[in-house]
């Protein structure tokens, strides 16, 4: 983890010693290897020819930094010549040179900047109260934590991410702001901190009692947010004594977090607390790129001419067909979409279909989730009796092509929508696969120049791009989330109890229906999350029915004789 030192805190200890170059190439090329995606690929080849995937690089890059010390940007990732040689060699060259890197101090303050344009299109859509809205993890915690030290850890890693400062202002006829509030870091930690941090005696409780306990509290603590007063962030410790294990409850407003967060905030308050109960107390978590220097940088980029030479991209995909037709007829479907109505189907598909969907993703040279996407086009456009239909994909969205950008430690909200369209006029499946994933690979920039243009473009590109309504149906393919948490000894697991709503009922739900695939231990796992106020069950079934079809065709066609689909879709 990158430290930065507190002016109160003495001088950090020197770097240890920097590896020989052949075992940070060995400790490389193990990291890199739990990713590659071509079969028989040639290890000294580029990493661009392995098929590692971005976010597989994001993780890279904070190992790298943990590991080495030093910063590799994505966009050096992905530079075509790259390989796992080369990599080494940079790295080595970067570490041999390291010094103490000017940057701001902890818990330091930022003006007001614009809104992302995921965050701007969320405000505009919540037409009600905004605070029950968010992203929350229940953990176990080790018995016998230390409260003061627990405390100040929590301080340290609220200081060091500024999204956890986010507060939003809302100005009458103009666009709203937001700004990062000053966090002193020096002091007692608890009156910095305020309300972001409660702790929770349930010691006198018996197992069962703390668990009812731990869940109603969880259930209350949902309702206890609220960005335009900047509480955006709530750690909520339930102490149960010395010799049992506790809980802590991380809520956070879904405006300054995304689940790639999530690794980074838990890294970091275990290695926070570790330092500090050790001893060692000059150990701060740093991000490289705040996020509100992310959305500053993301405006200024809309009205670049790499940019705007986007638009036509981006207007010619807004007019493919996106529209889901609702069983009930309402006056307004938006109106009518909210979490008080949303229900869910699962489709959960056998181990050896999985296990077939990953081995034609690889022989492909695409990702598993393309497949999955594909496949639901092709539902889609026979639904709907089109040719090519758009679907909105979600996507990490930390694209350092974006200005002098370094994200692969910053925390926010960057999960971006972007609209794709699925072309389904070719005549054979490996074909028509094949425009998918060249559709995929060839997104400009991965996608975040759409929400930028259409948010902070010039006039008339923005007007042009925001005509067009979003389409009725979303895709998010998650993959294997279960390794991503680094949970340690702080947080040794998840906790059983629920956390309760994280979403108030009259939030208005952004997609008429939402389809979120997982591959989580081995099985692919398909939900569908839909409105009863707009569609049937019936309805949603069937879909799902068809999409379980199309998937399982889709692999039989490609287990034949046809030729792979085509370029792999790198830019995930």
């Amino acid at each position: 983890m990158t430290a930065a030192v507190h002016p109160a805190d003495a001088a950090p200890p020197a770097p240890a010693p920097l590896p020989p170059e052949e075992e940070i190439r060995s400790r490389l090329a193990g990291w890199l290897a739990e990713a590659v995606l071509v079969p028989d690929a040639d290890p000294d080849g580029s990493l661009r020819d392995l098929g590692v995937d971005s976010l597989d690089l994001i993780r890279t890059a904070r190992r790298i930094e943990a590991s080495f010390g030093v910063r590799v940007q994505l966009r050096e990732l992905f530079a075509p010549e790259l390989t796992t040689a080369r990599l080494a060699g940079l790295v080595a060259e970067r570490a041999a040179a390291r010094g103490t890197a000017e940057t701001a101090p902890p818990g330091t303050g930022h003006e007001p900047v614009v809104l992302t344009p995921s965050q701007e299109q969320a405000w505009e859509e919540q037409t009600g109260e905004r605070g029950q809205w968010n992203q929350a993890l229940l953990f176990t915690t080790r018995p016998g934590i230390d409260s003061g030290l627990f405390a100040e850890a929590v301080r340290r890693l609220v200081a060091g991410h500024a999204s956890l400062r986010l507060a939003v202002e809302e100005r009458p006829a103009r666009r709203p702001r937001q700004h990062t509030a000053p966090l002193a870091a020096d002091g007692p930690p608890a009156q910095a901190l305020g309300a972001v941090l409660d702790t929770v005696d349930v010691s006198e409780l018996a197992d069962a009692d703390l668990s009812a306990a731990v869940s109603l509290r969880c259930a209350v603590e949902q309702r206890s947010l609220d960005p335009q007063a900047g509480r955006v962030a709530r750690f909520v410790r339930f102490d149960a004594g010395p010799a049992r294990s506790g809980r802590l409850l991380i809520v956070v407003h879904q405006l300054a977090v995304d689940m790639v967060s999530w690794s980074v905030l838990l890294a970091d308050l275990e290695e926070v607390y570790t330092a500090l109960e050790d001893g060692r107390h000059d150990v701060w978590p740093a991000e490289g790129t705040s996020y509100p220097e992310w959305a500053l940088a993301l405006a200024a980029h809309a009205r670049t001419p790499e940019a705007e030479e986007q638009a036509e991209w981006w207007t010619e995909v807004a007019r493919t067909p996106a529209a889901l037709p609702p069983d009930h007829p309402v006056p307004d479907p938006r109106a009518a979409n909210t979490a008080a109505t949303a229900a869910t189907h699962r489709e959960e598909f056998p181990a050896e279909l999985t296990a077939r969907l990953h081995t034609a993703a690889r022989a492909h040279r695409a990702h598993a989730g393309d497949l999955v996407l594909h496949a639901l086009g092709e539902v889609l456009a026979e639904r709907l009796g089109e040719s090519a239909v758009r679907v909105d994909v979600l996507r990490h969205g930390r694209e350092e092509t974006v200005g002098d950008t370094h994200l692969a430690r910053t925390t926010g909200w960057f999960t971006t929508t972007v609209p794709v369209r699925l072309d389904l006029a070719a005549p054979t499946p490996a074909a028509r696969l094949a425009l998918t994933v060249g559709h995929l690979a060839a997104l400009p920039g991965g996608g975040v120049g759409h929400g930028a243009l259409a948010r902070h473009g010039r006039p008339r590109i923005a007007a042009a791009l925001r005509a067009a309504p979003p389409s009725d149906v979303s895709f998010d393919f998650e993959g294997d989330d279960a390794d991503t948490l680094p949970l340690g000894t702080l947080l040794p697991d998840v906790a059983p109890e629920p956390v309760g709503d994280i979403t108030a009922p009259h939030w208005t739900r952004p997609h008429a229906v939402e389809v979120i695939a997982t591959t989580e231990d081995g099985v692919l796992r398909v939900e569908w999350w839909y409105s009863t106020a707009l569609h049937r069950e019936e309805t949603v079934r069937a879909l799902a029915a068809r999409h379980r079809g199309a998937l399982t065709a889709l692999l039989d066609a490609l287990a034949g004789p046809e030729q792979p689909a085509g370029p792999q879709a790198l830019a995930r």
